[in-house]
């Protein structure tokens, strides 16, 4: 994604492009650095040295063993200042790759660098550690469209670091994510805090990426004259490939400026259908048309533009090319998909070329056991020609696909070299390498790679009439998929009332599901992590709900950084509050809020206060008076509130902080303590400026105002609804009491 940026006197590059790549850590002193690995001991100077050796091996392209030499630093040296520096590494690669899902989860371990009330404030490279990987959150949730997790990770940033690059990048974001939304207003409010910050010496100035979406941004001094006569700004763009498209854009801030956007894609051109078709080479100028120079120079075309470049893309594929493949099997071919719009170099389907290889690891010598390193050796490898996909005459997708049979090495027998067939024994590890030589960072030598775990022939996995695997991998998968199965039937039987049938599933899923429990080592952490997720779901089934809990429990020990305990007890309460057993879903809650990581209990703390208001609409209902019934609401209403509050001030950073801020506000209002309705009001705008309900919230502010006869304030509330949110269902009511207002404002 780039954009370009058009002034009055002359054109350049925005701010905007900054946000799109990830940025270099700023690095301190080393010396001062290498003191403080000194001071860390011996497990402090063995993690700074598998950091240095694991970027070595970033920089040269070998992600897969990098990556897994960043995560030994996590795991065995924990206490290390070298653990931040390699979580944030992980989560600059998966967010370049796009796993954003694997990127929050890694990032999440950098927010314990964030200083506890008193503490001293962050600075040099602890800040900028923590301050990307809010940024990589921030973008990461953006990408995923879920604004409004986005938000609150994104304004932490520029709350707490004002003036900082990185709020100059959260700020766009910020607009984006409410450009996204259609809120106008608060895009245009973001996007003008944007600042002018950029790296001259960064060559990602200098492309764009096809298939990003491409922005312009225009300044110009006349544009607040142009807005009162209603024209509207509009550029134009063109690529040396023929697509022509026009942008209509949107003011920010200061009046002087504007912004637009539009969607770019690989493909033939298509003039006016708003989406502009690039191909590999082409060139992208946008012209602006100023009415007026300083000289007095009219109609002057101001153009600026952009090279469209690629950045390749590797993957292993299923036959069907939809879906990604989660491991080969001997005997059968092995699909790839590139992706890499550089390559599309003429109208018809053009060829790339690939390396594959396979390779096992060499058993470990007592020298290279001491490093901790695997050790590869390549058995066998062969080029293949990958063909671009397309139906029509003219081809330009950009998208490549080709195949390679794999096959069981013959015993006794060496593998060929290069030729069609890649031999490979169980257990090895399949690696297609692709060398991408332009980039958004220019000219380069970009490695991408994807690998691939070769497993047994197909006919060996598990079919209806095979009842005894020997191979434990290919056991635990049968296991699981069968546990899964008996799961669904519970569920069906429960559904339909069969108590006793569902409990019959129940107890033949749970053989299966424990089964894989027991095999410990023999199988991958990620099945162990699916078959205790299994168990817990099947015991909730056959309410089973302290059996659930304890394998919760026993999870929650064994791997407390896997985030699925978390919904595992939000499960359980949930399950406890559709049974109307509302003590034991606060106590599931509760439990939630005891785990030491969890990134749910913003969410725990507001479904407590739900349950208290359920269990007071419960007791009030069983009340034999209608004074004892109003007590017990009262009584209820209170402690929701009390719950609520907690939340907001204790998770302000979760989507739940906002809700429990607007039930706390309906609450006071209710009990007509309208001043502390209108201190929750003000905090509301302060801490939520994003929330999807401030519409709501100026009505009631509105409102609030107008009862504590504070009518210039209910006027200004009220003006700011109906000039903010035109549209919003509540408008309507603020048009109309709005003259009742003013009314009262004036003393009439």
């Amino acid at each position: 994604m780039n954009s370009m940026f058009f002034k009055m006197w002359r054109s350049c590059l925005t701010a905007m492009t900054v946000a799109v790549f990830f940025s270099v850590l700023v690095p301190s002193a080393e010396a001062a650095r290498e003191r403080k690995v000194r001071e860390g001991g011996e497990g402090a100077v063995e993690a700074r040295r598998l950091l240095d050796k694991a970027k070595e091996l970033m920089d040269d392209g070998d992600f897969d063993r990098a990556l897994k030499m960043y995560q030994s630093i996590i795991e065995q040296h924990p206490k290390s200042e070298s653990v931040h520096p390699a979580a944030l590494e992980i989560g600059r690669h998966y967010s370049k790759k796009r796993d954003y899902e694997k990127a929050i989860q890694i990032l999440k371990r950098l927010r314990a660098l964030e200083p506890k009330e008193g503490e001293k404030p962050l600075v040099a490279e602890k800040r900028d550690w923590f301050l990307e990987s809010l940024y990589l959150t921030g973008v990461a949730y953006f990408n995923m469209r879920r604004y409004p997790k986005a938000f609150p990770v994104l304004r932490k940033i520029t709350k707490g670091y004002v003036g900082t690059v990185w709020a100059n990048q959260a700020y766009y974001y910020i607009g984006m994510c409410h450009f996204a939304q259609e809120n106008w207003s608060k895009a245009i409010e973001a996007l003008g805090m944007v600042g002018a910050f950029v790296d001259p010496d960064s060559p990602a100035v200098e492309y764009m990426e096809a298939g990003r979406r491409f922005y312009v941004r225009v300044e110009d001094r006349d544009l607040p004259i142009l807005a009162r006569l209603k024209k509207k700004v509009k550029a134009s763009v063109a690529t040396t490939s023929g697509d022509k498209e026009q942008v209509m854009t949107i003011p920010l801030a200061d009046g002087s400026t504007v912004i637009g956007s539009l969607p770019t894609a690989v493909g033939v051109p298509k003039p006016g259908d708003g989406i502009l078709q690039v191909q590999s080479g082409d060139t992208i100028t946008s012209t602006y048309t100023d009415l007026t120079d300083e000289k007095g120079a009219i109609n002057v075309p101001r153009k600026s533009t952009v090279k469209v470049v690629s950045n390749g893309a590797i993957s292993f594929m299923k036959g069907d090319l939809k879906s990604t493949a989660g491991a080969a099997y001997l005997g059968s071919p092995c699909f790839m998909l590139l992706l890499d719009a550089d390559l599309d170099v003429s109208d018809r389907s053009d060829v790339a070329t690939v390396n594959v290889i396979c390779r096992y690891v060499q058993a470990a010598s007592e020298d290279k056991g001491r490093s901790g390193e695997k050790v590869y050796v390549t058995r066998d490898q062969v080029k293949v020609s990958l063909k671009e996909l397309g139906s029509n005459a003219v081809v330009r997708t950009g998208r490549f696909s080709g195949q390679v049979k794999v096959e069981a090495v013959p015993e006794g027998e060496v593998p060929v070299q290069n030729d069609a067939i890649l031999s490979c024994v169980q257990g090895d590890e399949i690696v297609v390498t692709y060398i991408d030589k332009l980039g958004i960072t220019g000219p380069s030598r970009r490695m991408a790679t994807a690998s691939l775990e070769v497993l047994g022939p197909l006919e060996s996995r598990p079919v209806i009439a095979q009842d005894v695997v020997i191979d434990p991998l290919i056991r635990a998968r049968k296991g699981l998929v069968e546990a899964e199965a008996y799961l669904e039937l519970g569920r069906i039987f429960k559904s339909m009332g069969l108590i006793k049938g569902a409990a019959d599933k129940v107890a033949m899923g749970l053989d299966r599901s424990e089964m894989v429990i027991g095999m410990e080592d023999t199988v991958p952490v990620a099945l162990r992590h699916k078959a205790f997720k299994l168990t817990w779901e099947l015991q909730l089934v056959a309410n089973r709900y302290s059996g659930a809990m304890a394998t919760c429990k026993v999870f929650n020990k064994l791997y407390p950084e896997s985030p699925l305990v978390d919904d595992a007890m939000i499960g359980m309460g949930k399950a406890h509050m559709e049974n109307g057993d509302y003590k034991a879903a606060i106590s599931a809650y509760s439990q939630v809020l005891a785990l030491k990581d969890s990134r749910v209990k913003g969410k725990a703390q507001f479904r407590i206060g739900e349950a208290i208001e359920a269990r007071g609409k419960e007791a009030a209902d069983a009340a034999k008076t209608d004074e004892k019934r109003q007590a017990v609401l009262a009584s209820s209403a209170a402690s929701a509130a009390q719950a609520y509050k907690l939340c907001a001030e204790k998770y302000p950073e979760t989507t739940f902080a906002s809700k429990a801020i607007e039930k706390v506000v309906d609450y006071y209002i209710k009990t007509r303590d309208f001043a502390q309705a209108t201190t929750m009001l003000k905090q509301v705008f302060s801490d939520h400026p994003d929330a999807d309900y401030l519409d709501a919230m100026y009505l009631k502010w509105t409102l609030v105002a107008f009862q504590s006869r504070d009518y210039a304030t209910a006027l200004e509330k009220c003006d700011a609804l109906i000039m903010e949110y035109p549209d919003s269902k509540y408008a309507p009511k603020a048009r109309k009491i709005r003259p009742t207002i003013q009314r009262k404002a004036k003393g009439k």
